[in-house]
């Protein structure tokens, strides 16, 4: 499992990681066609060959969360057919590797002490009991548990509002009166609007003639302001005279500057005269203008008498403000009736998309049958290994087994008897992978002979020929029942028996090389490179 990836079993292997070593597992995966896949690890180096591909190599996996070690995690996954989701963060995202390996290995140290506890951390995952389950048990995994969720969450959060907006308008009167007010005053402001527009717009029109003459009479007059400032300046500029103001001599203009000087009194004479015939002409059209007046007064005298006498019309005590207000009502009332027909309409949509995932209820029965048909399998090994049997039916439900009221050997036992039961039952699901079922220290504890017997001869009844089994128990040469006498009694001598330390040495799993296995070293070291 270290050599796979999972980072968890290191503090077991402290000893082993100090001395550097590298760790490579060879197996072969049998799906349609056989596939022979290494894994090759040192310290926070994976690399892993399927088959006669080139090795996939994966580079700091030391942490779980690293990017590489969930690179590793997708690959491995994707190689075993392994989809689990979990919800970590609240939100669904691919298992760990650990959760791969949970259902086939039984750890020594919390392993037979409770249920599925092989590995630290799944404990701190969201409803990691029955997503577990339902995967494993093919109960839930056909579809987008992210999607579902997601989806349920937007259906409550729409059903909240529509039930908010209902209780606005059920609550709310104005609301409620406003549809039966609204048609009672509408023909009267027909009636009205249609002739204060056209009188608004003939208003508008002989204002705008009104503006446009005054701005032209406005323009003319300052022009000839302008115009009689210039021939005052040209009547006070000096070429204007022939002899000097202060000694009474002859001046002497050249032709040019008389020239220009009498054309410009000529050219201001002329505007001039002409400015006085426009303005004369515009101030001709005096009682154009006061007509222009009149008529405006008269539009707005028609305008306002027309509105005061709308603002004090009453239809069943229905006035132009009560009314103005009513209209604000009525269209919150349209817009909240729109807005509810779009949340209706969005719910039907998200139920239908619901509707290909399965119900709660649909749920809840697949799970009841699992439970009872565990509890056919379970009862059995039960009675297989002698233990006493429970009293309380929740001890035999999958779903529903709190921790088991057991001690030391029969508590072993009972655990032993539910983890066969498990993997028996999974693997009736079409699309779970089965790994190797490793049950590490098999006799923790002080057990007595009768119940070692009893114990391998369960084992041995109940090993599947379509699945390796590795089991461990401590042994030494002085036991009187050795790990040789157990295979010989229980095994026909068919188990391959690795004794570390030559059973001899405590906790020695490396020896001295001797150069052995050095073509398949080179291979190993090739296959990290």
């Amino acid at each position: 499992m270290y050599t796979f990836g999972i980072n968890d079993e290191k503090r077991k292997l402290a000893d082993l990681l100090k001395a550097g070593v590298v760790f490579r597992l060879d197996f072969t995966i049998y799906h349609f066609i056989p596939v022979k896949v290494s894994i090759v690890r040192d310290d926070e180096i994976i690399s892993i060959r399927v088959a006669e591909k080139p090795p996939v190599k994966f580079i700091g996996i030391g942490g779980n969360r690293s990017r590489e070690h969930i690179k590793l995690k997708a690959f491995l996954s994707e190689l075993f057919g392994f989809t689990l989701q979990l919800e970590y963060d609240n939100e669904y995202k691919p298992a760990s590797l650990e959760a791969m390996f949970l259902p086939y290995y039984i750890a020594q140290d919390v392993g037979w002490v409770y249920r599925h506890k092989s590995f630290r951390g799944l404990d701190f995952v969201k409803n990691f009991k029955n997503d577990f389950f339902d995967y494993f048990l093919g109960i839930t995994n056909n579809y987008d548990r992210l999607e579902k969720s997601r989806l349920d969450k937007e259906k409550k959060d729409l059903e909240a509002e529509s039930r908010l907006i209902h209780k606005i308008e059920q609550n709310d009167k104005t609301l409620k009166l406003a549809n039966l007010k609204d048609e009672v005053f509408t023909a009267k402001t027909i009636e009205y609007i249609e002739p204060y527009k056209k009188n608004k717009s003939k208003l508008i029109e002989l204002e705008k003639e009104y503006l446009s003459l005054c701005n032209k009479l406005t323009l003319l007059e300052e022009s000839r302001k302008v115009l009689r400032r210039i021939k005052r300046s040209l009547n006070n500029d000096i070429l204007a005279d022939t002899t000097c103001p202060t000694c009474s001599h002859n001046l002497s203009h050249s032709v040019e500057d008389t020239y220009n000087y009498l054309q410009d009194i000529n050219d201001t004479e002329n505007q001039l005269e002409e400015l006085n015939k426009n303005i004369k002409i515009l101030k001709d059209s005096q009682g154009l203008l006061n007509s222009i007046i009149s008529d405006i007064n008269e539009k707005k005298k028609v305008v306002e008498e027309e509105y005061y006498e709308l603002l004090e019309y009453k239809v069943d005590n229905v006035t132009l403000e009560s009314w103005l207000k009513n209209k604000v009502n009525v269209k919150l009332s349209g817009e909240l009736k729109k807005k509810l027909g779009e949340i209706t309409s969005k719910i039907y949509e998200i139920e239908d998309n619901l509707s290909k995932f399965k119900t709660e209820d649909a749920v809840k029965k697949e799970r009841n049958r699992a439970n009872y048909a565990f509890k056919s399998i379970f009862e059995k090994h039960v009675l297989e290994l002698n233990i006493k049997p429970f009293e309380d039916e929740c001890f035999y439900l999958l779903y529903d087994i709190p921790a088991f009221p057991r001690q030391g050997v029969e508590l072993l036992k009972t655990l032993l008897a539910y983890n066969f039961s498990f993997v028996q039952i999974i693997k009736k699901t079409d699309y779970i992978h089965v790994l190797p079922f490793s049950l590490d220290a098999i006799f923790e504890g002080d057990f007595e002979d009768e119940s070692k017997n009893e114990i391998l001869e369960f084992i041995k009844k109940n090993t599947s020929v379509d699945q390796q089994l590795i089991i461990s128990i401590a042994d030494s040469k002085s036991n009187v029942n050795s790990a040789t006498n157990y295979n010989e009694k229980h095994f026909n001598n068919k188990a391959k028996l690795i004794c570390i330390g030559g059973n001899t040495k405590q906790r020695s799993l490396l020896t001295t090389y001797n150069g052995e296995f050095e073509e398949y070293i080179d291979e190993t070291m090739g296959i990290l490179e």
